[in-house]
């Protein structure tokens, strides 16, 4: 260990030093992540500027790449709604089968017995009851 009052000292007992060090380095990690991360899943990555241009022209490539960032967003977002729509034209053709079945049981003069085991969520999927255990679920 160094001795007090050297330069050496200070620098490996000094707190705001670590911090600043051990900040920076988290942060470009982070940075670097989501950069990584953002090139294998976008479908706009040659329209992404190079390094050398961010280096020539910083404020351009910038604007460059905020332009195409919100693209991704968008077809992203796309995506999402596409995905969503289907999901509630899934639950509505499981309502109407459901109630197709209903129909035709009535139909035949049978009484329509649901299982007391299942039920229907909110998203028209037949699930399992959970039973509970002195308020433990099972």
């Amino acid at each position: 260990m160094s001795p007090p009052g050297t330069f050496s000292h200070w620098f490996l007992n000094n707190k705001a030093i670590h911090l600043w060090i051990t900040m920076g380095i988290l942060v470009s990690l982070a940075i670097a992540a989501w950069y990584m991360d953002f090139m294998s899943k976008t479908i706009y990555g040659e329209l992404v500027p190079s390094r050398k241009d961010f280096l020539r022209h910083p404020y351009e490539s910038t604007k460059r790449f905020i332009e195409t960032y919100k693209m991704h967003i968008e077809h992203q977002s796309q995506l999402s709604a596409q995905q969503r729509l289907k999901k509630e034209e899934d639950v509505e053709k499981r309502k109407q089968y459901r109630l197709a079945r209903i129909r035709e049981a009535e139909e035949r003069g049978e009484e329509y017995v649901e299982d007391p085991r299942y039920y229907i969520g909110e998203d028209g999927v037949r699930r399992r009851r959970v039973k509970r255990w002195f308020g433990i679920w099972e």
